[in-house]
């Protein structure tokens, strides 16, 4: 016979109907409204942590925002402005990014890991 024991395995998703959230890692986040949802990502993450974001509703598209002063996101080689002004947001309604954290603490950077649609690169 064989055992198998396993744990973890996926992200906590969330529906979210306002136009601002703040994410948390090793989550997902579902953009249900029609205006532009604001998610900012962690203002602390750890290497491997990971938040995703995606719409259903929002016509208006959604927008990464980065909630430290040293944070940067990285799509291949295009990277956002470094700090709180930067930001990754969708050109269309379904587009859908997953960012994996590769350097921790306070200023974490991001890479883009799995992505549909176009973005806005700030």
């Amino acid at each position: 016979s064989i055992a198998i024991n396993a744990s973890g395995g996926g992200l906590t998703w969330t529906v979210i109907t306002g136009v601002a959230q703040a994410a948390a890692n090793n989550n997902g986040y579902i953009c249900n409204n029609a205006g532009t949802v604001v998610v900012t990502l962690p203002a602390t993450s750890a290497v491997g942590d990971i938040v995703a974001v995606t719409g259903i509703n929002n016509i208006a598209g959604w927008k990464i925002a980065q909630g430290d002063a040293g944070n940067t996101i990285y799509y291949g080689n295009i990277a956002t402005t470094t700090g709180i002004t930067g930001y990754l947001s969708s050109t269309a309604t379904r587009d859908t990014v997953h960012l994996l954290c590769v350097v921790d603490g306070a200023g974490s950077k991001w890479n883009v890991i799995s992505s549909i649609g176009t973005f806005t690169i700030f």
